[in-house]
């Protein structure tokens, strides 16, 4: 069973408008309204490619009463805390402009989770957790969670056996990585926070790579945006995988789309080349659509001609 956790769960609504201008009247020319947050979206990913999962966290309100109807629609068992009468899940907004392509997002802080609200959770994750393959650790921790949760988490599942794979930022990524994720999926900007320096280059994020290596991380996968992701896994060659989007609709998903694809890669056995190539396709492919929309397998497997793979010599 692969089980994706999302502390910090929202409903997505992406606003499409032509050429956004700050502080005027801006016309919409499209809505699109989804369940989100990053594990919400990892597990609508994989269900899109016939991969089942559960999905879980804390949910409060009528956008999660939304979110949970939405995952039941679309055959994912929903397994959440739910606050009850305390405030709502939060709903992100996302302004894509069509003219630049580019995606401004408003998110919302969510609820604030008591220590009673956590207890339930640790409860419902050790039920989970003896049945779950993996869990997908996936954004960021809502008010009231202690930055090493993740951590303590990832220790209690490499106790189990169960691979974890952790996608966060800031202190909830410092701490995380000390007990060793089997996969971790930072961004270059989240990495450079990390480190608390910029990576001007390929040799310097390699270098960051070697250094999260050694707490016993065996696979990485750093995603550049539209320059594509350097993706390392222990004992495989280091590569650089891309893929050119045409169009770009929305970057909004891309990088659960990849954590997506390679859980999927995991799941099936598929080798390192193949799981390079299957990823950044995946991702590519979420950048055509609009919204958070994921690609169908066709739609990947259309990509994966296009995806350029370069091997990067590293001394390990």
């Amino acid at each position: 069973m692969i089980v994706t956790l999302t502390m910090n769960p929202a409903v997505d609504r992406t606003v499409i408008v032509d050429s956004f201008a700050l502080g005027q009247t801006n016309r919409v020319l499209d809505v699109h309204t989804a369940a989100g947050g990053k594990g919400v979206n990892v597990s609508r990913a994989l269900m899109q490619w016939n991969v089942p999962s559960t999905a879980t966290g804390f949910l409060a309100g009528l956008e999660g009463e939304f979110i949970a109807k939405a995952l039941q629609s679309g055959k994912i068992e929903p397994r959440f805390v739910w606050l009850a009468g305390k405030g709502k899940t939060r709903t992100n907004t996302k302004i894509y402009d069509s003219d630049s392509r580019l995606t401004t997002e408003l998110n919302e802080p969510g609820p604030e989770i008591t220590r009673k609200d956590e207890a339930a959770l640790w409860r419902l994750l050790e039920g989970l957790l003896p049945q779950a393959k993996l869990i997908v650790c996936s954004g960021s921790l809502p008010r009231g969670i202690s930055t090493s949760f993740y951590c303590e988490l990832t220790q209690r599942c490499n106790r189990l056996g169960v691979l974890v794979c952790l996608d966060t930022s800031g202190p909830p990524l410092a701490e995380g990585v000390k007990a060793g994720p089997y996969f971790l999926k930072p961004n270059k900007e989240e990495l450079e926070n990390l480190f608390g320096k910029k990576l001007e280059n390929e040799l310097q994020i390699v270098g960051a790579i070697k250094q999260l290596a050694k707490y016993g991380i065996q696979l990485i996968v750093v995603s550049c945006g539209e320059d594509g992701a350097v993706y390392y896994k222990k004992g495989e060659p280091l590569f650089w995988g891309k893929a050119v989007a045409s169009p770009v609709n929305s970057t909004t998903g891309c990088g659960d789309a990849l954590v997506a694809a390679v859980v999927l890669a995991l799941t099936k056995g598929m080798g390192w080349e193949d799981t390079v190539r299957w990823a950044a396709a995946a991702a590519t492919g979420t950048a055509e659509l609009a919204g958070t929309d994921f690609p169908e397998l066709k739609h990947i497997e259309s990509i994966i001609p296009r995806v350029d793979l370069r091997r990067i010599d590293a001394d390990w």
